[in-house]
């Protein structure tokens, strides 16, 4: 057979396949329903987004009143309980909600609404979605879910009988019959399927889009349409992969009741059951204690060291005043070099036995964090639904790494700040016996003297470096799905 006779061949088995399959009852039901749930989701995407944001803005106003109170302008590093504000929330760094979280919400929600910075480390503010309803705690509907499970259905329900489906009905007989090669019958079948799927995923996203903005939505970031762009090809993937992956069992099985039995349990596990047990599996394997436990920790640890500190400042003021039945700012100021040169020492043991204590703890929580985390995404490589979750969340600045980034933007920022001020505190509180006395090390900084939080970038080049390792296994996995299918076909039996 001439190369042009067989790519007819394949083109008119393509047209064949296509016209049956978008005509299938199976295709309009199941594209018909994520068609009209994607308005849902967009507007309920969209209403949380608006919730979040003006979360945001207010949490905004109130710490750029704060800053434009005495609490900025005279920083003393600590929340004095005397002051009407706390004084840390100068420093606060606050997460705005990424507008793509309409579409992907991801992460979005979960992540904390701010950080604050103490002197003995970050403490996390509430995560942007507070759960209301036991709904909110049961999953999310939005268009990686869509795509996911519902198209994701749709893939392997086009392909379970591609072969095993037309063995039965006696038509791959017929079919082999004519001068076609196997290689070109099942690329015609893989070429119909590719378009068959790509037509339900653009009409998603452009009813999306529609979506958006009739409820109200502001324009899209700069490079946002171009991330939609990257995740509607990576949706292409994710449903190119499972309909291979549903040719492959097709041609391994010699019914269609069999073939889809075997993909819907497939799908089941794939789809349903890999992130839970991904999650399971890492929190078994490496047990991590909560943010909440480890800043507890660290408080009463700094506590304990703080006051054995304060007592032994207390005790060189005694020293060198010679002053033990009261403490006065006056007192201080007459002999401050000569009370700053005793206290120095002793402030500096402190504070490098806090960041030494304080760091150890730190860095065992994060190992273990940090082990947990490579464990379940390592597990969720194992599954191309759980692939596709990462590609999306990622690519749309939702996921894991945008997370991390996060996370990471937050240390530098507390090791900056701890640095310029916290560890070389302002002012220090001396104690002796049952007083108190807080006194002035050196002139106060204001804000704008110390470092500014810096957010992390969140552009097309970041989110295509941190999906990018997501989308080469999803693609080695529908190319691994493919070669199979190839080969699993060529031995087939077509009588």
């Amino acid at each position: 057979m001439t190369k042009s006779r067989a790519n007819k061949v394949i083109w008119y088995i393509a047209n064949r396949e296509l016209v049956d399959q978008l005509l299938s009852a199976r295709f309009l039901i199941i594209m018909v329903l994520v068609v009209c749930l994607v308005p849902l989701a967009v507007y309920v995407g969209l209403q949380d987004y608006k919730s979040r944001l003006h979360d945001y803005d207010r949490l905004v106003s109130d710490k750029q009143k704060i800053v434009a109170s005495e609490a900025g302008k005279s920083v003393s590093g600590e929340d004095n309980p005397w002051t009407p504000e706390n004084e840390l929330t100068v420093f606060r760094a606050i997460r705005r909600p990424d507008p793509l979280s309409v579409f992907i919400r991801g992460l979005d929600g979960a992540l904390p609404e701010y950080w604050d910075f103490t002197p003995t480390g970050i403490e996390e503010g509430p995560s942007a979605l507070r759960p209301k309803r036991l709904s909110d705690l049961l999953g999310q509907l939005d268009m990686e879910f869509l795509i996911r499970v519902a198209l994701g259905l749709l893939a392997i329900l086009l392909a379970f009988d591609a072969v095993s489906g037309e063995k039965e009905m006696g038509t791959l007989r017929l079919a082999f019959s004519q001068p076609i090669s196997r290689a070109g019958f099942l690329t015609g079948k893989l070429i119909a399927g590719a378009i068959a799927l790509l037509v339900p995923v653009a009409a998603a996203f452009l009813v999306a889009l529609l979506s958006s903005k009739i409820f109200g939505m502001e324009s899209l970031p700069a490079d946002g349409s171009m991330k939609l762009l990257l995740i509607f090809m990576a949706s292409s993937i994710y449903l190119l992969c499972l309909y291979s992956l549903g040719l492959l069992i097709s041609s391994l099985t010699r019914s269609q009741k069999t073939s889809i039995i075997v993909l819907l349990v497939i799908w089941v596990i794939l789809t349903l059951a890999a992130s839970p047990v991904a999650t399971f599996t890492a929190q078994a394997a490496s047990p991590a204690p909560s943010r909440h436990i480890i800043e507890s920790q660290k408080k009463m640890l700094d506590d304990t060291i703080r006051a054995e500190t304060e007592k032994a400042m207390g005790a060189a003021y005694k020293d060198v005043t010679g002053i033990e039945n009261r403490m006065s700012y006056g007192d201080f100021l007459k002999n401050k070099e000569a009370v700053l040169r005793r206290i120095d020492p002793i402030l500096s043991s402190y504070v490098n036995k806090r960041r030494q204590l304080l760091t150890e703890i730190q860095q065992e929580a994060d190992r273990k964090e940090n082990r947990q985390n490579r464990i379940a995404r390592t597990i969720m490589w194992l599954s191309p639904a759980t692939t596709f979750t990462n590609v999306t969340t990622d690519l749309s600045g939702t996921g894991d790494e945008s997370r991390m980034a996060w996370l990471e933007a937050v240390e530098r920022y507390a090791n900056r700040l701890g640095t310029a001020l916290f560890e070389d505190p302002p002012q220090i509180t001396v104690r002796l016996g049952g007083m108190t006395g807080t006194f002035e090390r050196r002139k106060l900084p204001s804000v704008s003297e110390l470092p500014a939080f810096a957010s992390p970038k969140n552009d097309v080049a970041a989110t295509v470096q941190g999906g990018l390792p997501s989308i080469m296994i999803l693609s080695i996995y529908t190319v691994v799905f493919i070669i199979a299918g190839f080969a699993a076909f060529i031995r087939y039996d077509v009588r």
